[in-house]
């Protein structure tokens, strides 16, 4: 996840498709804001927050979501006082006024009239029109934006649980030998169908370690799996070996043991 910094009011996040599906989301149910995308646009809502200083008290925090046409998501978020909501409202008459006419009759005619690819790339190009002009109520004024402040590259969910999947206790216990040191909350060993499973919660905004617990799984685990549906049925139908702790355990335990 790119994070912008536009200017002091003004936050720009860009999140590629296949970063939410590692967290078990999907473009669609960010920008129609599922129920799924809750967890994850509340840690977005504190990350902003944070970095907008935005005070609850006598500020509002407006999000603008899109999907854009590589399947990303990208979206504005504007903290706004007094001030800004009436130059807002400003805006949104102006804007009103721009899709009226973006959208008169003859326009729509004009678009009607084109015939294969021509017609496509035509209504493209009316609704990308309007969708800009939306955009434009929430952003600030073009003069006060400036250059970025600041751009920053995190997770997109600075906790995520994994699940391990070995053919053999031993390459667990290499696998967890390997990763005991980093920031994993908890994790539990099961054991379903002669298969040995481990699960753990990663939290960490750093990059660097989860692509080290990544690497690590792809050298000694059959599958390494991330925020999965089958770890609630695992939890279910599995064995449970070592309830907690368990990579701390398993670390410690001698191979072929």
């Amino acid at each position: 996840m790119i994070i912008v910094k536009m200017n002091n009011t003004t936050v720009e996040c860009n999140i590629a498709a296949s970063e939410l599906r590692e967290i078990g989301l999907t473009p669609e149910s960010v920008v129609n804001g599922e129920m799924r995308s809750v967890p994850f646009m509340a840690q977005l809502n504190r990350e902003v927050g944070e970095q907008l200083d935005y005070n609850p008290e006598n500020e509002v925090l407006m999000m603008s979501k899109n999907m854009m046409a590589d399947g990303s998501v990208r979206i504005f978020a504007v903290k706004m006082n007094n001030d800004d909501i009436q130059k807002a409202a400003d805006r949104i008459r102006s804007a009103a006024n721009s899709i009226l006419e973006a959208m008169k009759q003859d326009k729509v005619e004009e678009v009607k009239a084109q015939s294969g690819k021509n017609k496509g790339i035509a209504l493209n190009a009316m609704i990308s029109g309007v969708s800009d002009t939306i955009n434009k109520i929430y952003l600030q004024d073009e003069d006060a934006q400036g250059e970025p402040q600041e751009a920053t590259s995190r997770p997109a969910m600075d906790y995520a649980r994994y699940m391990a999947e070995f053919d053999t206790l031993d390459d667990c216990i290499r696998f967890c030998r390997v990763i005991r040191k980093l920031p994993i909350e908890d994790s539990a060993l099961y054991k379903h169908k002669g298969y040995f499973y481990l699960s753990a919660g990663l939290h960490t905004t750093d990059d660097r370690e989860v692509f080290s617990l990544r690497k690590t799984g792809l050298e000694y685990a059959a599958s390494l799996v991330v925020n999965s549906p089958a770890e609630m049925h695992l939890a279910e139908s599995g064995d449970c070996v070592i309830k907690e702790h368990a990579i701390e355990h398993l670390a410690q335990m001698d191979e072929k043991g």
